[in-house]
């Protein structure tokens, strides 16, 4: 039994559902007999390219044409709807990707003229798929066909086409069907098959179907062979997957409430319920689009009110994040989903994004720690030793800039060279001094471990800012906390210069810094060398191995 895609198979223009902005035009060209002889339909799948594609073949050969639309009562409309069309070639891309297949199917092919009708038409599907020998065998062709051939190009990536071939085709974009007319569809098929279906039910078609015409067909099917004339959510729930979406609420007001160690537990016990975690991402994903979508837009959020219970559910969730914080969370899903994708396993993901949300680790998280007591943070003031140092620095480049006398270039360049040298000093001699006062009276600032649980943040904010930094900064780590300075520890000399003592990149990671810490005034400073723990552990790992090999025992002196 043909599938219900195949049984109501669209046999004219008009009867296309949702593309007329396509086949308007198609109609159109071949009314007036203006033609071009290669097209490329692109679009998302099951919205009617290859469908479209065979009713502009039947058309371009139809007997008694009607305008523009093709009759389906001459002997050609016939064998084309009977798939018996001799003029008509098709070629799925997918399979046969080889430059020998292009060359026998239509390069020497099209040499010979029509057999049955007046005109010849090539309808390559998936055509992203070809080789590029395929693609230079066919330019040729493309480009100096025969005046009997057509040439359809359908594909869902057109940005895979080599810009030659696009270049020779009129290309039509397909669009997703909107939710109206897939729900007219749906409704004129299940009348057609005598089936009666719950409104909610065609709401829930649309919804899966995502603007694709032959995945509500499918479903219409499949709900169909239950064998029940009328079809209600029960029965529907047995054949659509259910919704997560509420479980996904849940999670996300859970991260909202700053309840990581529930989320922790309610992950584990959705997937012990037998719950799809990676589609839940999805979920996750369509709430977070949703949230944004209705910032800002309270006539949308009324609509959710009334609305069916899968938009009910995202009413509380209104206003819990702000959408730099949805936009962050979005980011980190995106990247836990890649993970699951790559092997990562889906449970430990998903808790991974709840334990950043939950604890307030985003970058633009709105739930700040409390300040230290006695008040707000404020950033050190230089001592007057420090104030006196850059004064007779400054004067001393002053009176160094009148006594030069040179050639101006030479002096331009001499002049930078001493400015630079001045500020890099006056900066480490304002660092040092300030580092001399407060490093051992003064209480840190701020929460060590904090920065160093917010350290992937500040690495993010300093990507959006330069690029060959992040590198670096992954590769270090915190170290300790001296009263207002972060100590970073660096692996080598040149990454250390390259944060520390260039000033404009240390600025830049230090202005980072005190955006995710949501302070001022804080500074970084470095050290080099490997963790001493790390390397008493790799030195006893190093001793253990050398025993091992050797059969050897450590003596006690």
């Amino acid at each position: 039994m043909a599938s219900l895609s195949q049984k109501y198979r669209p046999k004219t223009f008009a009867e296309v559902t949702g593309q007329t902005h396509v086949t308007e035009t198609l109609r159109k060209e071949i009314a007036t007999g203006r033609l071009g002889h290669a097209f490329l339909f692109s679009g998302p799948r099951g919205v009617g390219k290859t469908t479209t594609a065979r009713i502009f073949a039947k058309a371009l050969n139809c007997e008694a044409l009607k305008e523009g639309e093709p009759c389906n009562i001459c002997a050609a409309c016939e064998a084309a709807n009977k798939g018996k069309a001799f003029d008509l070639i098709e070629l799925d891309a997918a399979t046969h990707t080889q430059v020998e297949k292009i060359r026998e199917t239509i390069v020497e092919h099209v040499r010979f003229s029509p057999m049955s009708g007046h005109r010849k038409v090539y309808v390559i599907d998936e055509a992203h798929m070809l080789s590029n020998a395929s693609w230079n065998a066919l330019l040729k062709t493309l480009e100096e066909p025969p005046p009997y051939a057509f040439f359809i190009l359908a594909t869902t990536e057109w940005h895979k086409v080599p810009a030659t071939i696009v270049s020779r085709c009129q290309r039509f974009e397909f669009h997703r069907v909107g939710d109206a007319q897939l729900s007219k569809r749906v409704g004129e098929l299940a009348s057609q098959e005598g089936w009666k279906l719950d409104s909610e039910v065609i709401k829930l078609i649309v919804a899966r179907s995502e603007g694709c015409v032959r995945d509500a067909e499918t479903l219409l099917g499949q709900l169909g062979s239950l064998g029940e004339q009328t079809i209600t959510m029960d029965i529907a729930g047995l054949v659509i997957p259910e919704s997560h979406l509420p479980a996904a609420a849940g999670l996300l007001t859970l991260w909202a409430d700053q309840k990581h160690e529930d989320s922790v537990q309610e992950a584990d016990r959705l997937f012990r319920d037998g719950v799809p975690l990676e589609p839940l991402f999805d979920d996750l994903l369509l709430i977070v689009r949703k949230l944004l979508a209705a910032s800002g837009n309270p006539k949308l959020v009324e609509e959710w009110k009334t609305g069916p219970e899968e938009e009910r559910v995202l009413v509380p969730l209104v206003g819990r994040f702000q959408p730099p914080e949805l936009n962050d969370i979005a980011l980190l899903l995106f990247e836990r989903r890649r993970d699951v994708k790559a092997g990562v396993e889906a449970l430990f993901a998903l808790q991974l994004a709840g334990t950043v949300v939950a604890n307030g680790l985003l970058k633009h998280a709105s739930a700040t720690q409390p300040p230290p007591e006695g008040g707000e943070r404020q950033s050190p003031a230089p001592s007057p030793k420090a104030q006196e140092k850059t004064k007779t620095n400054f004067e001393e480049k002053t009176k160094h800039e009148e006594q030069v006398d040179e050639s101006p270039a030479q002096k331009g360049n001499d002049i930078r060279e001493t400015e630079l040298q001045e500020k890099e000093i006056e900066t480490s001699e304002e660092r040092e001094e300030v580092k001399g006062e407060t490093g051992n009276t003064e209480k840190p600032s701020v929460d060590f471990d904090l920065v160093r649980m917010k350290w992937t943040a500040v690495i993010r904010a300093v990507n959006e800012q330069n690029h060959s930094l992040p590198f670096v900064l992954k590769i270090s780590q915190p170290e300790s906390i001296q009263g207002n300075t972060i100590v970073i520890r660096f692996q080598y000399p040149f990454h250390r210069d390259k944060i520390i003592n260039d000033v404009r990149h240390r600025r830049m990671v230090e202005s980072c810094l005190n955006q995710v810490m949501e302070t001022q005034g804080l500074m970084i400073d470095g050290v080099i060398g490997e963790d001493p723990a790390r390397a008493t552990e790799r030195s006893q790992d190093a001793v253990s191995n050398i025993l091992r090999a050797f059969g050897g025992s450590v003596v006690e002196s």
